[in-house]
């Protein structure tokens, strides 16, 4: 499998059950290089690792695709270093919880852009490790400065909002370390 390959995978994990435009853009965000998307989610589907379903075509991984992606993030958490991805996905963890607060709360562009700013050092590390993770800060600083603008770029699914991020990271940080969600429990 090519790296393209897994970052097809990963942007249909991370944006599951999302038209392909939106999970082309996913890809292109993890460092995959837009012109080839379109051939290589049609050979994912060939392949039965990603399916579409519904009217309004959304995709998502198949238990084949599933299991494809986690033996290679494995793989690779094992070549770079497990043990400073699990540092930065521990130090995640505090902040999360935190980031869920405020938006039940009173969340504000400068209280998130103070949380964001705490996630920094995290990203970088992340970064350091897997240079897929390195778009995530420039993302959240586009996303602070509409939400001045406009407050749908706090929360709104719709958009590439604080919390669309926010989710997508943790959701990559999960698919990387081979966690899910109930393991946070």
């Amino acid at each position: 499998m090519t790296d393209a390959q897994v970052l097809v995978l990963l942007a249909a994990r991370l944006r599951s059950r999302a038209p392909a435009n939106a999970i082309g853009v996913t890809f292109a965000m993890l460092g995959g290089d837009p012109p080839g998307f379109s051939a290589l989610l049609a050979e994912s589907e060939r392949l039965g690792q990603v399916r579409c379903r519904g009217d309004d075509e959304r995709w998502s991984l198949t238990a084949a695709g599933t299991a494809e992606l986690a033996a290679h993030l494995g793989a690779e958490t094992e070549r770079v270093g497990r043990a400073d991805l699990v540092t930065a996905y521990e130090a995640f963890l505090p902040l999360n919880r935190e980031f869920l607060a405020e938006l039940a709360g009173d969340a504000s562009p400068t209280s998130l852009a103070t949380l964001v700013r705490r996630l920094d050092p995290i990203l970088a590390a992340l970064s350091a490790a897997l240079p897929r993770f390195d778009r995530y800060a420039e993302r959240f600083v586009d996303a602070l400065r509409s939400a001045a603008d406009d407050p749908r770029w706090l929360a709104a699914p719709s958009l590439d909002s604080v919390h669309t991020i926010w989710f997508e990271l943790h959701e990559h940080l999960l698919a990387t370390l081979g966690r899910s969600r109930v393991d946070e429990r």
